[in-house]
């Protein structure tokens, strides 16, 4: 196993909330783990505490990092002005067939219990409306905000926002890109976004 696949399964494992804050990566039951020598989980770990998933403690060993008050704020005011932009962009370009598989997404959503599922069926809602934008670097960096929030939606007490309220903001945006109305999807979209993180409790280190 390389560097690259270790990085990603770890990567993967902190960002569903497997690796919670504070848990401690140690060289040596990783390199047991993934039967590998600790050359490449040494590099690993450089490489996730370079994108700030790890922190560094006093005794020099790598921990993985919380997210604060301030870091649910500041990743919702991202969050806001990268989608926004990008449904922007993407709402003149969107065919019949794309918003058709937005609401059979946002459907199978309504109807999903699995937190790993519900979560992907938003992602993957959210990627289709946004597909049309034309900028694969917005597209890209709406990828990465919306993996690091992924951390904190994962640790929240079950059941801290129902379902159910995705679903009915989701249908909003949609009837409001299905009539043209640019405006009020936006506004529709920053609220979702908004109101998500703020029932968001913060994740701090242990």
């Amino acid at each position: 196993m390389d560097t690259n696949l270790i990085t990603t399964t770890l990567r993967e494992e902190i960002e569903a909330g497997s690796l919670p804050p504070g848990t401690v990566l140690k060289q040596e039951n990783l390199a047991a783990r993934f039967g590998v020598s600790r050359q490449p989980i040494r590099h690993a770990l450089e490489r996730l505490h370079e994108s700030g998933l790890l922190e560094k403690r006093p005794d020099r060993s790598l921990a993985v990092t919380g997210l604060r008050s301030k870091d649910v704020q500041e990743l919702c005011q991202i969050r806001i002005s990268l989608e926004v932009s990008a449904l922007e962009l993407s709402a003149p370009n969107l065919s019949p067939s794309a918003l058709r598989k937005a609401r059979r997404l946002n459907e199978d959503l309504f109807e999903e219990e699995d937190p790993d599922m519900l979560a992907a069926l938003d992602q993957e809602f959210h990627a289709t409306l946004y597909g049309a934008c034309g900028n694969q670097r917005l597209l890209s960096m709406i990828d990465g905000f919306r993996r690091e929030a992924k951390r904190a939606y994962a640790l929240q007490p079950k059941g801290s926002r129902p379902r159910s309220a995705f679903y009915e903001e989701h249908q909003n945006i949609l009837a409001a890109l299905e009539t043209g109305e640019i405006a009020t999807a936006r506004k529709v979209l920053t609220t979702h976004i908004g109101v998500t993180a703020g029932t968001l409790i913060p994740i701090d280190r242990s």
